[in-house]
């Protein structure tokens, strides 16, 4: 075996060890994370605000930004549209009067194709709207990716493209207007020229830094 080769398998085993550890972390956060709101459930008092997504929800400070109002955090790491349908009855018995909703890029890295993902949004959506009354949902686009760190982006961004994302977005604005929903628009407001997550909203091209994070929670301000 030449150095080339063992250099390629050395880092191709890294690869492998790098992919089990973070499927690991990401699977013990989420029991974990649903521990914890099934305990806090038990106290939490109905009437208040839901954020409901994945990691970029999860990872989203925002009882920090907005210390006056009473919000529930319930992102979780990793989640799908699949998972949230699986753990939704924990939400519902939140009873919400305002549900933020951003959920399906981890989706597209699992090659779920957009119409897919707004089906499964479409269910999300009916079933708050059946189980919990006058509910306000607003439904956040997707925000979108770039590649520009060399190491990083291929390996957290994966099959995540800006175009899939757009057209995400497109149904999602279609479903919002059939189902009566309030439809926020981050893609535009995170994109730079290049049409990419601008460099300075975020961590490694798919999550978002806390200067990223504040111009989201200014634009929030006005709907909470």
């Amino acid at each position: 075996m030449s150095a080339l080769e063992i250099v390629l398998v050395s880092l191709l085993g890294a690869l492998i060890i790098f992919v089990a550890i973070y499927l690991f972390v990401v699977h013990t956060n989420a029991i974990n994370r649903l521990e914890i709101f099934e305990e806090v459930n038990k106290n939490a008092k109905p009437g208040k605000i839901v954020f409901l997504g994945d990691s970029l929800t999860d990872f989203f400070p925002i009882q920090d930004f907005f210390p006056g109002v009473k919000i529930y955090n319930r992102g979780i790491a990793g989640d799908t549209t699949k998972d949230i349908l699986k753990r939704i009855d924990n939400v519902v018995a939140l009873q919400p009067r305002k549900l933020f909703l951003q959920i399906g890029t981890n989706d597209l890295a699992k090659a779920s194709s957009p119409r897919k993902i707004i089906n499964n949004v479409k269910k999300i959506v009916s079933t708050f709207k059946k189980e919990v009354l006058n509910i306000e949902i607003i439904c956040l686009s997707l925000y979108p990716v770039s590649h520009t760190k060399k190491f990083l982006s291929p390996l957290i961004v994966g099959l995540r493209t800006n175009k899939k994302i757009q057209k995400t977005n497109e149904l999602l604005v279609e479903l919002c207007a059939a189902e009566g929903l309030k439809y926020l628009d981050f893609y535009t407001l995170l994109k730079d020229k290049k049409g990419r997550l601008d460099r300075h909203y975020t961590v490694e091209g798919l999550h978002i830094s806390g200067k990223g994070y504040a111009v989201i929670a200014k634009a929030l301000q006005s709907h909470l």
